[in-house]
């Protein structure tokens, strides 16, 4: 059965995606994603690649990029994230899907963006590597108990004794924590996330780190992946110092546990630790079970994290990246200590 592999305007393609999407995903797919992730992004609209039936045009899977402004040792180049990569069972084959994933290589190498770079499940990092993309490191999700009842609960089968255990054990948690002896050298505070301004555009463009690669952190794009976002709620802690802006941290909260989504700067640990202070402090108020932060295996922000407690724990998955044999950029792109990345510039 012969199919081809296009690229499609978003408007084409929109209500067939959308369908797509919905068959293979455990949870629905609405436009209003569509629109936020693919159309809204402030660093321009996805590219999507349609597989489609050649005689009867049917959508037999797509994927998208998503572009994304990043800092490479400084200067400002584009890339693409790759995103949403699905294919109908009946069609799924490899060829189709290794055709599908050398449409945004292939991209690339046309020099329409200066690299990409991608966060597969297991089965799709197989495609990844078959079509040239290389691994960059692992993303390595961290994570800290606030509240031990659920646990509890979940070895022992029973409510009273989770209820008695938790009681007993919580305030513990508490007084061993580091954050109960630490004292902060910021003023921190919770900010609402719609008022993310000018502020987070200067703090960028001081504390970007001027080696290595990192995305884009500026008002605009916050904005959009967090205040405008119509899929999770956030909430924005800020750190200040002698009244101006010098660090942030973005949390959301899924079933009881607070995902922390990024922390910027990365490489002042001074401020990442007031931060991550107060982040705790937070998740304890809003009855939390659990804080986790996923980033990149070699991000500096580890050793805070272990400082407060947090442990590493399983959900290990493959970053990949492309960028041509022939590009300047290449090995610093794919050494996996040059990324200053966190689970914020992911795929959503």
């Amino acid at each position: 059965m012969p199919f081809e592999i296009v690229e499609e305007s978003l408007d084409v393609a929109r209500d067939d995606a959308i369908a797509v999407l919905d068959a293979t995903r455990q949870h629905a797919v609405d436009r209003s994603r569509f629109q936020w992730l693919y159309c809204d992004n402030p660093d321009g609209p996805a590219v999507l690649w349609a597989i489609r039936k050649t005689e009867t045009g049917e959508m037999a899977g797509f994927t998208v990029a998503l572009p994304r402004r990043m800092l490479v040792d400084g200067q400002l180049r584009h890339a693409w994230n790759g995103a949403d990569f699905s294919i109908l069972p009946r069609f799924r084959t490899l060829g189709l899907a290794l055709k599908l994933r050398r449409a945004a290589k292939n991209g690339v190498d046309d020099q329409r963006v200066d690299f990409l770079y991608a966060h597969p499940n297991e089965k799709m990092a197989v495609i990844h590597a078959k079509v040239g993309h290389s691994p960059i490191g692992e993303m390595v999700r961290y994570a800290k108990v606030l509240r031990t009842a659920p646990y509890i609960q979940r070895k022992v089968g029973n409510n009273v004794l989770a209820t008695v255990g938790g009681a007993m054990l919580d305030p513990l948690l508490r007084i061993a924590g580091a954050e109960t002896r630490h004292r902060a050298k910021c003023n921190t505070s919770l900010m609402d996330i719609t008022n993310i301004d000018e502020r987070f555009d200067k703090l960028f463009a001081n504390a970007a780190p001027a080696r290595g690669v990192i995305g884009v952190r500026d008002s605009r794009y916050l904005r959009w992946r967090y205040a405008e976002n119509p899929l999770e709620t956030a909430q924005v802690i800020i750190a200040e110092e002698n009244g101006q802006l010098c660090g942030y941290l973005v949390m959301t909260t899924q079933q009881d546990m607070g995902l922390i989504k990024d922390l910027f700067p990365m490489d002042r640990p001074e401020v990442a630790r007031d931060l991550l202070a107060t982040a705790i402090r937070q998740g304890r108020k809003q009855g939390l079970n659990s804080l986790s932060f996923t980033m990149l295996c070699s991000n500096p922000l580890v050793s805070s994290l272990v400082k407060f407690g947090f442990r590493q724990r399983s959900g290990l998955s493959q970053m990949y990246g492309y960028a041509p044999e022939s590009s300047e950029l290449r090995a610093t792109l794919l050494d996996v200590n040059a990324w200053w990345l966190t689970v914020g510039d992911r795929d959503v």
